[in-house]
C-alpha cells in the first residue's frame, strides 16, 4: 500500500481560457492549479501594484476585476493567470508603474521590458 495520493490531471496542450469569476467565499470551485512559490509572489506583486495605482490615481476600476479579466495585453489571458510567468509580470508592473492604459499595447511594453532573458541573469531554482 502506498502513502501517495492518486490524482489524475488533465494537462491542456494549449492555454485554456477559463473564467476567473469565482466566489472567494465558497469552499470549492474553479478546479485546481499547481504553481511555484515565485509565481504566487509575482501575482501578489501585480495585485498590489494594480490596487495601489487605482487608489493613487483615483480610478473607478476595480483591481480584482482587472486581475481576472481576459486582456489582449496578455494574449487573452487574465493577469492573474498570465502573470504567473516572469515576462507578463514585468509587463504588468511596468504598465501600472508608468500609468499606461489598463490594456496597453503588448508590443510597446515588450520593447520596454524586453522579451529575452539576459545571458548573465539566472532565475533562482526552488526545490
Amino acid at each position: 500500500m502506498s502513502d501517495a495520493a492518486d490524482f489524475d490531471f488533465d494537462i491542456p496542450s494549449e492555454p485554456s481560457f477559463v473564467t476567473w469569476e469565482l466566489d472567494p467565499l465558497e469552499e470549492d470551485g474553479g478546479g485546481m492549479i499547481t504553481v511555484q512559490r515565485v509565481s504566487l509572489v509575482r501575482i501578489a506583486c501585480v495585485a498590489a501594484e494594480a490596487g495601489a495605482r487605482m487608489q493613487r490615481e483615483g480610478l473607478s476600476d476595480d483591481p480584482v476585476s482587472w486581475m481576472i479579466a481576459p486582456l489582449e495585453l496578455f494574449g487573452g489571458l487574465a493577469p492573474i493567470e498570465a502573470c504567473l510567468e516572469r515576462l507578463p509580470c514585468s509587463k504588468a508592473i511596468l504598465l501600472h508603474g508608468l500609468g499606461l492604459a489598463l490594456n496597453a499595447n503588448s508590443a510597446s511594453l515588450e520593447k520596454l521590458v524586453g522579451n529575452k532573458r539576459s545571458v548573465n541573469h539566472r532565475e533562482p531554482v526552488h526545490a
